[in-house]
């Protein structure tokens, strides 16, 4: 039986891990509306499918944008953000998720599109696996505080949009199935827990988690590691698998809600 101490040495192990793992492939989305002028929106990652990148995030990142206002990207090396002009391939709730093709990422970046295999056909984790993701949380606010637009990362005058990730890792609440929630589809969704204060390293102090507002879009990546310690076999970031697509938050219970795997296939239309 393992000792609370000994869990949180593997889950930071995991977390550390997975964060050095999957960041390659997350970027952050701004808004703008006037030149010079950028404001934290959302999160996508680049995946690679029949030899083409493409930008993956939420529907409502692209649905909300106000009328002038553009989206962007940051594929690197620099910190410029990269306007997508692509057309945007959309599925509505409770699906949410919109993906663009975009210019090929090249070697000289600082991102990778992750390779379509690593994508699963349907989500199928472990019971109590654990689950992972990296989010760009767009305000200063914290958990439970009010994500006013005074507290929204932004920037004028030409300088750099800066957006620090948030490398999350969590498991699906036990014991709530969508009660007294209407957006919740047990069927399409899944619910991880996202409480209102974790640890950053093993065995250390408690700090409190920042709005999720800004996350939206982040993908849900099954790490395998709980399947690795039940079938006593040596594990690696890179067995770990994208299992589903994150989109919204609530606070009773403090969970974030993602799409299943294969609703967000089915929906774009991928193979």
């Amino acid at each position: 039986m393992m000792t609370v101490a000994e869990w949180s040495q593997h889950c930071a192990k995991v977390k550390d891990a997975m964060r050095d793992w999957v960041k390659r492939f997350v970027t952050p989305i701004s808004m703008s509306v006037e030149h010079g002028h950028g404001a934290s929106w959302g999160t996508g990652t680049y995946l690679e499918i029949s030899g083409k990148h493409v930008l993956l995030t939420n529907n409502h990142v692209v649905t909300e944008v106000p009328d002038g206002g553009r989206l962007a990207h940051l594929p690197g090396p620099t910190d410029d953000y990269v306007a997508i002009g692509s057309t945007w391939y959309r599925s509505s709730y409770p699906t949410d998720a919109a993906c663009a093709v975009i210019p090929n990422i090249g070697s000289a970046g600082m991102k990778k599109a992750v390779p379509y295999d690593l994508v699963e056909s349907q989500f199928t984790a472990e019971q109590d696996e654990m689950l992972f993701w990296i989010g760009f949380p767009g305000f200063t606010a914290e958990r439970h505080e009010v994500p006013t637009e005074a507290r929204q990362r932004m920037t004028r005058f030409g300088g750099p949009l800066e957006l620090p990730g948030l490398p999350m890792l969590s498991q699906i609440i036990r014991d709530w199935n969508g009660e007294n929630e209407e957006r919740f589809d047990p069927a399409v969704h899944v619910a991880i827990h996202y409480p209102n204060e974790a640890q950053r390293s093993a065995n250390g102090p408690t700090t409190t988690l920042p709005h999720a507002k800004g996350m939206s879009g982040s993908l849900l990546w099954d790490t395998k590691y709980v399947a690795s310690l039940r079938n006593s076999t040596t594990w690696s970031p890179e067995h770990a698998r994208v299992c589903g697509l994150v989109w919204g938050a609530l606070d009773k219970p403090e969970v974030v809600i993602a799409t299943k795997i294969e609703h967000v296939r089915q929906g774009l239309g991928w193979p």
